[in-house]
């Protein structure tokens, strides 16, 4: 008995998912949001924030997207976008474009609460309300 092996184009070390040949998914999402828990932290700060700028930069985000980030420090829409973009200059792995930073920068909104607060969580649905009028995400939303 003979074994025929089929060449998968799969190589040890090798992502065959990043290969821009590979049409098995869509390339950009449709109208969403993500909302980050913790959100002050290292691990969004170094990774999270600049891997969702990354997507954005690479085409990979449709316009209307919308990234929420849930913490504890006082901070209002403005100042966690001043915060985001601080670390997407410093961690990301694309060439910062202040014109998709600008685009990005639309639909940043960041909640203030605790997560044992009942208020907080009510707060943070009326944001994803609000972002479904204004940014049409329709409910596709990612926690």
């Amino acid at each position: 008995m003979s074994v025929t092996y089929v060449d998968s184009g799969v190589r040890p070390g090798r992502n065959p998912l990043r290969d821009p040949r590979d049409r098995r998914l869509n390339r950009i999402a449709g109208p969403s949001s993500l909302v980050l828990f913790g959100v002050t932290g290292d691990l969004a700060r170094k990774k999270l924030m600049p891997a969702v700028y990354d997507l954005a930069n690479r085409g990979l985000l449709p316009p209307s997207f919308a990234l929420v980030g849930f913490g504890r420090r006082p901070w209002n829409h403005e100042e966690f976008a001043a915060e985001v973009k601080a670390s997407v200059r410093a961690y990301s792995r694309t060439p910062f474009d202040e014109a998709v930073w600008n685009q990005l920068a639309e639909g940043v909104r960041f909640v203030q609460g605790e997560f044992d607060d009942d208020d907080s969580f009510e707060r943070l649905g009326d944001t994803i309300a609000e972002l479904d009028e204004q940014r049409g995400t329709r409910g596709n939303h990612a926690f």
